[in-house]
């Protein structure tokens, strides 16, 4: 109720003030047409525009009043407010707050369904990024493995301090952490249990995107039977175009003649780097080659590495190669020219190297320019 008085003396404030405005800077002290010639007469206000400042001071005063109200009923402190600009900033702020708090039980209520969807799955790990986030890599662990395995091992080994990880957990199979069976992918085509890891990572992906991640920030990796879900998921999620997907001493399928991947139209172009040991016992590199030659007979542009005397691990040279192929194209999703200087906050504006790098970056000489206020005017003349 006292948001709604709020907002009724707030729109008559508005008006008074566009009448007071009219009335002693606006059209009421200019000749009318046709009286080029009245002289000071003209510019006189009438009597009822002399009556409203006093209208106005009384709509104030009931503004200030219906502020402090509204302030009281939800128990925010305002006894140091002594200006009604004051009093409207802290009416703001608890507004924004209670935006945000709505915004946050929505998000909890959200996740809470999608728990309840995929309560098979095992724990979700998230390592946040050491300093500004960059991009997203969601990566799947292997067999009877958790994410747990990976939760210091990834990010040591990658050294990519500007990557979060978010590392999920398979479901419990005959008494193991699996993606799926076996005998899933043994006749060719997708179980039960494939699509369900799939769609799972489908929502880890959505997650990213509420939160605000471009979806080309988002990568889609994982190692041996995870790495078959994760090149399945990030072809096939609908939504939008990915960064990329990993796929790390795996394979597409069991089956000696496999089956066309279903690819989403937003990720036809998807690029998929493999990673082989040509010694791996578990899974032969042979079955890595194939799913690459598999994704480029499908015109997915795909690439294979392989690393003699590697098992059915990793190596220092295979984690160069992801590093290498993460920062490509995180590098490519970033947004360019105009879209990259209208989402700088106003913070980043501040600072002259933020600006002098987003120049850079689009080809434009910084030279001669000492002042941050020298980079905007070269940023505008570039049609930045």
């Amino acid at each position: 109720m006292a948001f709604r008085r709020l907002r009724r003396c707030l729109a008559t404030v508005s008006v008074s003030m566009a009448v007071w405005g009219r009335a002693f800077g606006g059209a009421s002290m200019r000749p009318h047409a046709g009286q080029a010639g009245a002289g000071l007469g003209a510019a006189v206000p009438t009597i009822g525009a002399i009556g409203t400042p006093r209208i106005l001071a009384r709509v104030l005063e009931d503004v200030t009043r219906e502020l402090r109200r509204y302030l009281d009923e939800r128990g925010v402190r305002h006894q140091d407010c002594f200006e009604k600009q004051e009093l409207l900033e802290r009416v703001q702020e608890h507004m924004a707050q209670e935006s945000q708090a709505g915004r946050s039980t929505r998000s909890e209520a959200a996740r809470s369904s999608t728990a309840s969807r995929f309560a098979q799955f095992g724990d979700l790990v998230d390592v946040p990024a050491q300093g500004q986030e960059e991009g997203v890599f969601i990566f799947l662990h292997g067999f009877g493995d958790s994410a747990r395995g990976f939760a210091s091992q990834l990010p040591n080994l990658l050294q990519m301090p500007q990557m979060r990880y978010v590392l999920p957990t398979a479901p419990s199979l005959g008494g193991m952490r699996s993606w799926f069976t076996p005998a899933a992918l043994g006749g060719g085509g997708e179980s039960v249990a494939v699509k369900e890891s799939v769609e799972y990572v489908h929502e880890l992906i959505r997650q990213e995107i509420t939160r605000g991640v471009r979806p080309g920030q988002i990568f889609v990796g994982g190692f041996s039977q995870g790495g078959c879900v994760a090149v399945r998921a990030a072809l096939s999620f609908p939504d939008a175009s990915l960064g990329g997907a990993v796929a790390a001493s795996t394979f597409l399928s069991m089956s000696r003649s496999p089956e066309a991947v279903s690819i989403a139209e937003p990720n036809r172009r998807l690029p998929v780097l493999g990673c082989h040991g040509d010694a791996d016992g578990a899974v032969p590199s042979l079955a890595g080659k194939q799913l690459v030659e598999q994704l480029r007979n499908q015109g997915v542009p795909a690439e294979f590495k392989s690393y003699p005397t590697m098992g059915h691990a990793y190596c220092p040279e295979e984690a160069r190669d992801v590093v290498s192929f993460l920062t490509q194209h995180l590098r490519k999703s970033r947004p360019r020219g105009a879209e990259a200087l209208e989402q700088m906050s106003a913070k980043e504006r501040e600072k002259p190297e933020e600006l002098k790098a987003l120049l850079l970056e689009n080809g434009v000489s910084t030279l001669g320019c000492f002042e941050k206020w020298e980079l905007l005017e070269r940023a505008k003349e570039a049609n930045l």
